[in-house]
């Protein structure tokens, strides 16, 4: 298959600054694109759709179910809470 010719819109000032880091690595922008490219494709980099990327608590809320029904900050501050009345109950109790 022959190499044929893709024109791409890239903003001046990246252009530029990619071509300058290329340059000091002694690579040329067409090798760094098809680098990318190529790794991009067989899955190795993901460059995402310029939307939020999801937290750790909404990722795992969506593998396994957990804490659909409270926000684990919250349950575990109060949890903590509940253990040290519950601590200071026995301490008394030991006085």
């Amino acid at each position: 298959m022959g190499m044929g010719h893709v024109s791409l819109r890239i903003p001046r000032e990246l252009w530029h600054s990619a071509r300058t880091k290329a340059l000091r690595e002694g690579l040329t922008i067409s090798e760094v694109t098809r680098r990318l490219l190529e790794r991009w494709v067989a899955g190795q980099i993901e460059i995402g759709n310029g939307e939020k990327q999801p937290t750790t608590l909404t990722l795992a809320r969506q593998a396994f179910g957990m804490w659909a029904d409270r926000d684990p900050d919250v349950y575990l501050a109060q949890s903590r809470s509940g253990l040290a009345a519950r601590d200071r109950e026995v301490e008394d109790a030991r006085n």
